[in-house]
């Protein structure tokens, strides 16, 4: 008999296809109207999916991060922790995480959006490096503003390699003389 007072440490895990009905259920319980649907989810996942990450319990789905990545910029399109395992880092791990996903993309930047009143979350992403870079009002809507945060990634460039065609201006085709 195991009387330890230990609290089970979650495991951070690539998202899978089997997790995507209790992303949505802790979506809609979190973002309530503003939740993406299962449909949404689906189609998401089936082109961005490889770079999602969640937080499992015990077998339970305790929070996820998703992350859309293009060519040069990424979106952080949701972060949520289940409102029973919130204040215990989860969130900061699974942004910490995604961030990896962004860093080994090479993207320039990575953009999120939160609702001002949403302070918890606000500091949580100032916290890592995000800065504010724009406000709308309506956003999501008549009475859904949202801040644009980004993080502008920068990497060690003297390992870059020179060659690399995204170093040069459009000039035509390099010139081997």
């Amino acid at each position: 008999m195991d009387i330890s007072n230990e609290v089970a440490e979650p495991r951070f895990r690539a998202a899978s296809v089997d997790d995507l009905v209790a992303i949505a259920e802790l979506e809609s319980h979190e973002f309530m109207a503003l939740a993406y649907p299962y449909f949404a989810l689906r189609q998401l996942f089936d082109i961005h999916g490889s770079h999602w990450v969640v937080a499992d319990l015990a077998g339970s789905l305790c929070g996820y991060a998703m992350v859309a990545i293009g060519r040069h910029s990424a979106w952080l399109l949701g972060l949520a922790v289940s409102s029973g395992h919130q204040g215990r880092g989860l969130g900061r791990s699974l942004l910490e995480r995604a961030m990896a996903h962004c860093r080994s993309s090479e993207v320039d930047a990575v953009f999120i959006t939160v609702r001002p009143s949403n302070v918890p979350a606000s500091n949580l992403y100032k916290d890592s490096g995000f800065t504010w870079a724009n406000h709308e009002d309506q956003y999501f809507g008549i009475g859904e503003p949202r801040d644009l945060l980004v993080h502008r990634l920068v990497y060690d460039w003297t390992t870059a390699d020179p060659t690399d065609r995204r170093w040069f201006k459009d000039r035509g085709p390099v010139d081997d003389r």
